[in-house]
C-alpha cells in the first residue's frame, strides 16, 4: 500500500526563527520505521513546521485546501492518515485537515480523519459543553460570554440599558467560585484565568483582556490528568491516563506540565473512565487521533476538553510502550491496540538546554525522547520556547 500522513497549518512560519531539536531525530525514527514495513510505501506532506514530520516531507506552500489535496493525490495514496497538530492562538488545524480529508475522499481515497463536523464541535469550547449536555457527559459548568452583546451599548446610541450584560453579571452572582476564563476556540490553558469572586470576575470581563467571546466555567477542585484515544468506525483504544502538573493557579501550564504516568490504581476508577471515553469517542464517531483533558474530583470523573489531533502526550506514550513514534502512531489507527504495555515514564519540561548539554542528555540509560523548541526571535523569556525530556520513571517497591 501506498500510504500518506498528511498535516496543515494556517499560519506564516520562519523557519530560520526556530530550532527544532528531537533525539532520537524524526529522521531516524522515520527511517527505521520505513525499514521495518518494507510491505509498504510510506510519504509525508505537510506545511511548516510540519510537527512531528522528517525532513523528506513534502512541503507544500498553498493555503489552499484544493491545491493541498491535489498534492497528495498525486502520490496516488491507497491510504491518507490526517497527524493534525497545533498552533497558536487558534486550536483549529484539525478542522483544516478534515476539508483536505473530503476532497480525499471524493476522489475515492481512503482517509482516517474526523469529519469536519466533529472537529468544529472540539475546536470550538462552547459547541463542546452543548455536546456534553446532550449526551450527559460530566463536565465542569459553565457559561457562555457573548463578546459583541456585552459591548452592544457603547455602538447601539439607542440602547440605554445593555439587558444581555446584566444577564451575565446575575449568573455570575449565582455560580460557585473560584472559576476559570478561557477562550472557547483558543489552544490549551493560553490565556486562562482564574477568578475568586464576583468582583474579580466583574473587573475582568470590564478590562481589556476580555477583548472576545469567553466561557467561564466552575474551577473543579482535584487532580488534573489526560489521556489520549485512537480510532475509528466504533472501534477505539483509550489510552490509561497521565498525571499533570499545575501551575500556581492551579492549571497545567503548556511550557512548564509535568506528566506522570500511566495511572492505572485502583482508587482513580479508570474502568469507569475507560467506558465513559469509549462512549464519547462513538457519540462523536471518531476518526484517528485524540487527547482528552480530564479532571478526577471527589471519585468522580469530568471531560474538561477534546482535542482531535497528536498533541504534546503522543511521544510519551510512544516511549512508555517502547515503541517508534511512527510505528505507534500507524499501529494506533490501523491494529488493534488493546495489548500495548506502558512502562511508567516522565515527561518533564527544562529550561533550554545547549547543543552539547542535549547530546549529554541523550546518553543517559533513562533518557528515551527530547525535544526542544528554540524561538530565536522571541521578545520575552517565556517566548524563547523549552526543552520536554521523557524518562523512565523509578516505581518504588513496596516494603
Amino acid at each position: 500500500m501506498r500510504i500518506i500522513f498528511y498535516s496543515s497549518n494556517s499560519n506564516y512560519y520562519e523557519p530560520s526563527s526556530f530550532i527544532n531539536t528531537t533525539y532520537p531525530s524524526f529522521d531516524e525514527l522515520w527511517v527505521d520505521f520505513c525499514s521495518s514495513n518494507k510491505e509498504h510505501q510510506f510519504f509525508t506532506v505537510s506545511q511548516q513546521p510540519a510537527m512531528f514530520m522528517p525532513s523528506s516531507t513534502i512541503i507544500i506552500e498553498s493555503y489552499d485546501t484544493k491545491e493541498f489535496s491535489q498534492k497528495i493525490l498525486e502520490l496516488k495514496p491507497d491510504l491518507a492518515i490526517a497527524a493534525s497538530f497545533w498552533i497558536t492562538p487558534y486550536d483549529w488545524l484539525p478542522l483544516k485537515d478534515s476539508f483536505i480529508a473530503d476532497e480525499l475522499r471524493k476522489a475515492g481515497v481512503r482517509t482516517i480523519c474526523h469529519s469536519k463536523e466533529t472537529s468544529l464541535l472540539c475546536f470550538d469550547k462552547y459547541r463542546t459543553v452543548a455536546f456534553f449536555e446532550a449526551h450527559a457527559f460530566n463536565h465542569a459548568p459553565g457559561l457562555f460570554v457573548d463578546h459583541d452583546l456585552f459591548f452592544c451599548a457603547g455602538n447601539q446610541t439607542e440602547v440605554c440599558d445593555n439587558v444581555y450584560k446584566e444577564s451575565v453579571y446575575r449568573q455570575l452572582k449565582e455560580m460557585e467560585y473560584p472559576l476559570i476564563i478561557k477562550n472557547p476556540v483558543g489552544l490549551s490553558s493560553y490565556g486562562m484565568t482564574v477568578v475568586n469572586s464576583y468582583s474579580e470576575a466583574y473587573g475582568y470581563l470590564n478590562s481589556k483582556k476580555n477583548n472576545s467571546n469567553r466561557l467561564i466555567e466552575k474551577f473543579l477542585q482535584g487532580e488534573q490528568f489526560g489521556t489520549e484515544i485512537y480510532g475509528h468506525d466504533g472501534n477505539y483504544t483509550v489510552m490509561p491516563p497521565f498525571r499533570l502538573s499545575v501551575n500556581q493557579y492551579g492549571i497545567t501550564s503548556p511550557k512548564l506540565c509535568e506528566k506522570t504516568g500511566p495511572v492505572e490504581d485502583f482508587e482513580y476508577k479508570t474502568d469507569e473512565l475507560k467506558k465513559e471515553l469509549l462512549r464519547l469517542s462513538k457519540a462523536l464517531n471518531l476518526n484517528g487521533y485524540a487527547q482528552v483533558d480530564l479532571i478526577f474530583s471527589q471519585g468522580k470523573w469530568y471531560i474538561i476538553e477534546i482535542n482531535p489531533r497528536l498533541s504534546g502526550m503522543t511521544t510519551t506514550y510512544a516511549a512508555a510502550a517502547g515503541m517508534n513514534f511512527y510505528e505507534y502512531i500507524f499501529r494506533a489507527v490501523t491494529d488493534n491496540f488493546e495489548n500495548v504495555k506502558l512502562k511508567p515514564v516522565i515527561n518533564k519540561k527544562i529550561p533550554l538546554q545547549s547543543p552539547e548539554e542535549l547530546e549529554k542528555l541523550s546518553q543517559k540509560d533513562d533518557v528515551l525522547f527530547i525535544s526542544q523548541i528554540e524561538n530565536k526571535v522571541a521578545k520575552q523569556e517565556r517566548e524563547r520556547g523549552f526543552c520536554e525530556v521523557i524518562f523512565h520513571a523509578v516505581v518504588s517497591q513496596p516494603s
